[in-house]
Formats: structure tokens, sequence, C-alpha cells
């Protein structure tokens, strides 16, 4: 005796009740959508700038040999002198789309003043001029001076110092700004991060500050995040819903599949 069950056919859909529900479906998330993005918007209008923090004595944050970690960005404050060593003029540099080289002159830091009982170098960037081939001489500097301004990291070495710019007396090239290098020519110890002037000098331009930090309204990123999980939850109840309601509900009487039997009298 032999028996073969037949395959079911798909049920048919019950668009009446499919249709509205898809409907709501999309305007509810597009209505959460649509809000959550407009709390993201407003979170970034809203946005509080973060003031710098005052600067401090360079002593206080950072040391010779120290690595700078987050004193990166700090404005710090710092008495020494100009030592008497060649500066490095620095090519290749861009300053808001514009070609331009840096100055880089060692700061001699007194024992007082290092927080470590010796003295050290410190590596300022004293500022930029266009490169149009007329480099501003190296600006004089004698006795004690305070220079004010903010920490940036060094670089890596570049392994190229050459011969000085044309016309500029008491300097070299390079192609970095790297303490590392530095350390080769100037008495150390150098301090590992680069203090970069904030006043312009004989020619020299300061460097734009760095920008200011700015601070997202995180409640209203809250709002904006919870409006999105809505949607998606309407989503799934929906797509929930119309898969077990969609359809056309079996009838009782094909609840059970019948079976087709073969040879079930024998003779």
């Amino acid at each position: 005796m032999a028996s073969v069950a037949p395959l079911s056919s798909p049920r048919p859909w019950q668009w009446t009740k499919v249709v509205p529900v898809v409907a709501a479906l999309a305007v509810a998330a597009a209505a959460c959508g649509a809000l959550g993005w407009w709390q993201w918007e407003r979170a970034h209008e809203q946005a509080v700038t973060v003031d710098a923090a005052p600067a401090v004595p360079l002593a206080g944050l950072l040391e010779p040999g120290m690595s700078p970690g987050l004193a990166i960005g700090r404005q710090v404050s710092v008495t020494g002198r100009w030592a008497d060593e060649d500066a490095a003029v620095v090519w290749g540099r861009d300053v808001d789309g514009e070609p331009a080289v840096f100055l880089l002159r060692p700061l001699r830091v007194s024992a007082e003043h290092t927080g470590t009982g010796s003295e050290a170098t410190l590596t300022v960037l004293v500022g930029w001029s266009a490169d149009d081939g007329n480099v501003p001489e190296v600006p004089a500097g004698e006795g004690d001076v305070e220079v004010a301004g903010f920490l940036r990291a060094g670089e890596s070495a570049s392994t190229r110092m050459t011969l000085p710019p044309p016309g500029v007396q008491r300097a070299f090239s390079t192609e970095s700004i790297a303490p590392s290098e530095l350390a080769q020519v100037w008495a150390g110890p150098l301090y590992a991060a680069v203090l970069v002037s904030d006043r312009t000098v004989g020619g020299w331009e300061a460097l734009p500050p760095p920008e200011a930090d700015s601070q997202l309204d995180f409640r209203s990123v809250a709002y904006a995040i919870e409006w999105w999980i809505f949607g998606a939850f309407f989503v799934f109840i929906g797509v929930r819903w119309i898969r077990d309601n969609g359809r056309v509900p079996r009838q009782a009487d094909a609840t059970s599949d019948p079976i087709i039997e073969e040879d079930a009298l024998h003779e």
C-alpha cells in the first residue's frame, strides 16, 4: 500500500488587512525617522563651544623628555632665552591653502622653569611665511623672553637637514618638525613637544590657534536615538503581525492533510 501527500499551496494574502497595516507602518516609520533626524540636527545646532583651558606654566604640565600625551593642544607659557644656535626653516608647509615655510628656534629654559632642576631646550615654532622665495631673517633675541602659545606633537624625522635657504643667516633647512632630529644639532635635553608661539615676530606670522572644540546637546542626541528605536520597533511589530495574520486562515477541514491510499482493497 502506498500513500502520497499533496503539496499545499501558499495561502493568499488578505490585502484588505495587509494594505492598511503597511500604510500605517510606513507612516509611523517615516514619522519616527523624521523626528529623530530633527532632534539630531537640533543637537548640532545647540552644540556648546568648549573654551580652551587657560594658559598654565609649562613646568606644571610637561617636563623634558616626557611624552606629551594629554598636554598636546594645551595653552602654556614659559620663560627662557633664545639659544645661540642655528634656527631651522621647515619647507613644504601649507597655511590656509597657501604654500608656506615655518621657522623653528631653540628656547633655552632655565632650571627654575623646567621643574627638574636642570636646563632644557624647547622647540618653538616662531611663525610662518609665504613660500615665495623671500624668507624673512631670523629675528634677533637677547635676554629672557616669555613665550606663550599651544603645544603640538613632534613629527617623525625627515633625515634631510640641508644648507640654509638663500639670504638667510644662522639657519638650516629641514622638512619636518621633529625634536628627535633637532636634538642632533641643539643642546639637550629637548622637550618632546613643540610650542607654537601666538605672537607675530619679525615678518614671521603666528600660526592660527587650533579650533575650539564643541560639545553636542546630548539630551537631543538621546531623543533622536529614542525616536529611531521607536521606528525600528514599529517596523518589527508590523512585519510580525503581517507574517502571522496577513494570509487567509486555513479551513477547518484542511487542518490535516488528506492521504490518498492506493491498493486499499485486496482481492
